[in-house]
């Protein structure tokens, strides 16, 4: 294949690969879907930036603000929109792909180097369709990774250290995800028996300037905020409240499957067993045979393999600890890539599997799309444009109640989606409640006064708020229930039990 001929494939591959999620991303001819999830988190309080607050000194998150200021650029540059969001998926989608194609073809060629951009985009991305901090991270980290995947000279190890530090600043887990590198480094100094101060002086390289990347982009928010604040929200609350709720745990490791019973989630079925079978298992199948074959295989590219396991092993376990569906998802890839290297031996069962993988991707490939145009789906014209709510009944009927009875710059508690979609403005300094230690005392008390010095005059209420009491001991919400009983009444009630609470003078 000459190198016309593979570009315009790998060109059309990207152009059916933004086809592909635009069908999923927006209903045709062009509206697009809800922000739900976590993304409608990061959507709302890049909302509150262009309103004039500042994470850390006006809101409390735990994430570097990586998410927040992009989104908030972008607001800047096309407004407040609700494209922007799934617009953003697509470009995320197509340059994580088009970052596994080149990683694959450095570690194996022909044909079966698009295998791993498919199985990725069909599998885990369309599993998770939120543009939340994990996938910006993923980008920048699965770019870090190409820079350095041929060579480790210093100025790729800096470039790769900068990309790192950009990842970390969506996700500060990322910086385990860089420790691959750093592993790295030091079995390759052993193996070509280079000189010390040479390994000193590229891991100075790559770990240097992570750390200023990571310094850089947050001093303005270290300077305003207060270095207290700012460590208090990304360093002490993630380790002493982050794991109280149980999404947060060790026990939410394939705690949480997709429905089988709504043929709409079969796609996810595949993704979840597909990703929680191979990820740790095949960088453990790897490294045995890397100790049984690396000498007698030499055509194999087993330095770049190894550097690719490290990275995907250490990315694996900055997730462990709380590695739900949707983070497992997110650091598949490099699991992903190691699967069709292992399956393109020429034997019976890997060829069996190799075309089953190429069936299914082929599959879902045409599903997926067919199934978000045609399952349920209503439309409502809000402040951020005209929006589709296809398979969220609840979340329309809440919009479309929210929005009969409010205006933009209106106050509304606890309901991201909706202050998002509807412009509103989020009174409290957290973007949601939760019955557990991860809701402080503080917060609750700051969200009453806030309620009375503002009259606020609706708040969202999740059944979850009730329900899901799993410590009573860490349930702080005694004096917000408290103060709606006494100056709220139910106004409407939805059919998985969340409320809106409306004041009463």
């Amino acid at each position: 294949m000459n190198q016309r001929t593979k570009l315009w494939i790998t060109g059309s591959a990207l152009v059916a690969s933004a086809v592909f999620l635009f069908l999923q991303t927006f209903i045709l001819p062009n509206v697009p879907r809800i922000a739900n999830g976590d993304q409608g988190i990061h959507l709302s309080l890049a909302a509150r930036m262009l309103d004039g607050q500042l994470i850390y000194r006006d809101y409390d998150h735990f994430p570097l603000p990586g998410t927040d200021v992009l989104y908030f650029v972008l607001f800047k540059l096309f407004g407040v929109r609700a494209w922007i969001a799934p617009m953003m998926l697509i470009l995320l989608g197509v340059s994580i792909a088009w970052l596994s194609l080149k990683l694959s073809e450095k570690v194996m060629s022909g044909p079966i180097v698009f295998l791993p951009p498919c199985l990725f985009l069909t599998l885990p991305f369309t599993g998770f369709l939120d543009a939340t901090h994990h996938w910006y991270s993923a980008l920048a980290g699965t770019a870090a990774l190409l820079v350095v995947i041929e060579k480790r000279t210093k100025a790729r190890l800096v470039w790769s250290g900068v990309l790192w530090g950009v990842a970390t600043c969506f996700a500060q887990s990322a910086v385990v995800g860089a420790l691959g590198t750093a592993v790295f480094l030091i079995w390759e100094h052993h193996r070509v028996t280079q000189r010390g101060h040479l390994l000193l002086q590229k891991e100075a390289c790559f770990i240097g300037s992570l750390v200023a990347t990571v310094l850089a982009f947050n001093a303005y928010f270290i300077w305003k905020a207060g270095p207290k604040q700012f460590l208090y929200d990304t360093v002490v609350f993630l380790a002493k409240y982050y794991p109280a709720d149980t999404f947060n745990q060790w026990g939410v490791y394939m705690a949480d499957p997709p429905s089988i019973h709504s043929y709409s989630q079969w796609p996810n079925v595949a993704a979840f067993l597909l990703v929680h079978l191979v990820v740790p298992l095949v960088y453990i199948l790897f490294f045995v045979r890397y100790w049984r074959q690396a000498g007698s295989h030499p055509e194999e590219p087993w330095d770049r393999l190894l550097l690719l396991s490290l990275t995907g092993l250490c990315l694996f376990l900055s997730v462990v600890h709380s590695a739900g569906f949707m983070r497992m998802h997110t650091i598949s890839l490099p699991a992903l890539i190691l699967l069709v290297w292992f399956l393109k031996a020429p034997f019976k069962t890997e060829r069996v599997l190799l075309r089953g993988l190429w069936a299914m991707t082929l599959g879902l490939a045409i599903a997926r799309p067919v199934i978000t145009q045609t399952r349920w789906n209503e439309f409502l014209d809000l402040p951020t444009g005209r929006t589709a709510f296809a398979d969220y009944p609840v979340l329309y009927y809440k919009c479309k109640w929210v929005s009969e009875r409010t205006h933009p710059g209106d106050y509304f508690l606890d309901d991201p989606q909706i202050c998002f979609a509807l412009r509103l403005r989020d009174p409290s300094r957290v973007p949601f409640l939760r019955p557990t230690e991860y809701t402080r005392p503080e917060e609750v008390r700051d969200a009453v006064q806030e309620l009375a010095r503002l009259h606020v005059r609706f708040v969202g209420w999740y059944a979850s708020l009730e329900n899901e009491i799993a410590d009573p001991t860490g349930d702080h919400l005694g004096p917000l229930r408290a103060y709606l009983r006494e100056h709220y009444h139910v106004a409407k009630k939805f059919s998985n039990d969340d409320e809106i609470w409306e004041r009463n003078d």
